[in-house]
């Protein structure tokens, strides 16, 4: 039996509406399976004037090997609208240290969705 490692990520091009402006960034998304919620980039949030919004609680970072992610904690939220294929909605994200992504939709998005990958 082998195992074989895929190096090809899952990106989908969508855009983003910045509810409290009005305006549409196109931006290429990440989808990962096993992820349980969407998350964004804050940096890019923040350059894009989405609105942050501060949660209660922070959210501890978890890297795959259990350490404390060096980009510390989540500590707020935005909202906007995600298009893909003229489809429209709205999403909640919680805002975080992506890298070089902008946006990750969970499983649930790709369940419901179901878009067709190439």
């Amino acid at each position: 039996m082998r195992t074989y490692l895929f190096q090809k990520e899952i990106c989908l091009d969508v855009g983003l509406e910045n509810l409290a402006q009005g305006i549409v960034h196109p931006t290429s998304t990440l989808l990962d399976s096993g992820a349980n919620g969407i998350f964004i980039d804050q940096v890019w949030a923040e350059q894009i004037g989405l609105p942050l919004v501060k949660l209660d609680v922070s959210i501890p970072v978890y890297n795959v090997d259990g350490t404390l992610n060096a980009g510390g904690c989540i500590m707020h939220k935005c909202f906007f609208v995600v298009e893909y294929q003229g489809h429209r909605e709205r999403v909640t994200a919680e805002a975080t240290q992506l890298g070089k992504i902008n946006l990750i939709l969970d499983w649930t998005w790709l369940f419901k969705h179901n878009p067709e990958i190439d």
